[in-house]
């Protein structure tokens, strides 16, 4: 099967509707861009991009970490798979200082097409890899060992929902509250939709293992963990290794 074949997303399905109510407000994000969703803050916090470093933004998205990241002094390559992000992304950008917009480029790109000959301090991969089939993911990865910087490269991956917790934990909390999820009339299953999940989108949610199996065989030095914002019991005893929210940090060897 050539590439051509190999099954991918199709980026029509990522339009400005998706992007503007995806972290739950049309337009006011523009006014409100200092105050990073908690998945970006933890992605920015972790990757603590230093001034003069170089920093790929894959997924950009909206531009909210790219953003996060000039004001900090980087030099931001920001990319996504979708125009309509990229618009949204370079209006974002317009919000920087004057002295800080030439830090930065944005464009629409296909994540087999970064070039290889550019390199980077930092790769950020926010709400990325379940989005991506395990063919791309796994070239992607190639990529980036290719393009970080040595000794001190290293990526900053956030990807939700876990497979285990989606598809068990989630539905085990809903049986052992049975009695509160029929009076609320809540679902068993998670409901998924556009904005949340949606199967047309999410063509590859991993676990843990499965990411941090993958990340080894490319050669990273690798640490996965997962945790769950929720205060239900479950949630508490099982997040750390069926939380929702996976991360990862990986670096060259």
């Amino acid at each position: 099967m050539t590439e051509i074949d190999k099954p991918t997303v199709t980026p029509d399905i990522y339009d400005k509707d998706y992007f503007l109510y995806a972290y739950g407000g049309k337009e006011k994000y523009l006014t409100s861009l200092k105050n990073l969703p908690i998945p970006l803050e933890i992605c920015l916090n972790l990757a603590d991009p230093k001034p003069g470093e170089s920093v790929l933004d894959i997924g950009c998205g909206r531009g909210h970490l790219s953003y996060a990241c000039v004001l900090r002094g980087c030099k931001v390559t920001a990319i996504d798979y979708s125009q309509d992000a990229v618009d949204i992304a370079i209006e974002t950008m317009q919000q920087l200082p004057q002295n800080l917009k030439s830090n930065v480029s944005v464009s629409r790109m296909d994540v087999l097409d970064i070039d290889t000959s550019s390199k980077y301090d930092v790769i950020i991969m926010a709400d990325v890899v379940e989005h991506l089939h395990q063919w791309q993911l796994e070239k992607l990865f190639d990529i980036c060992d290719k393009i970080l910087k040595r000794p001190n490269g290293r990526i900053i991956i956030h990807t939700a929902p876990n497979s285990t917790w989606i598809n068990f934990i989630f539905p085990l909390k809903r049986i052992l509250g049975f009695m509160t999820t029929i009076r609320k009339k809540s679902d068993f299953f998670y409901k998924r939709d556009k904005y949340f999940y949606s199967r047309d989108m999410h063509v590859n949610e991993q676990t843990p293992g499965r990411l941090r199996k993958l990340l080894k065989s490319k050669g990273f030095n690798v640490k996965v963990w997962c945790d769950d914002g929720s205060s239900n019991v479950i949630s508490i005893l099982t997040k750390k290794f069926c939380g929702s929210d996976i991360w990862a940090v990986a670096k060259v060897k």
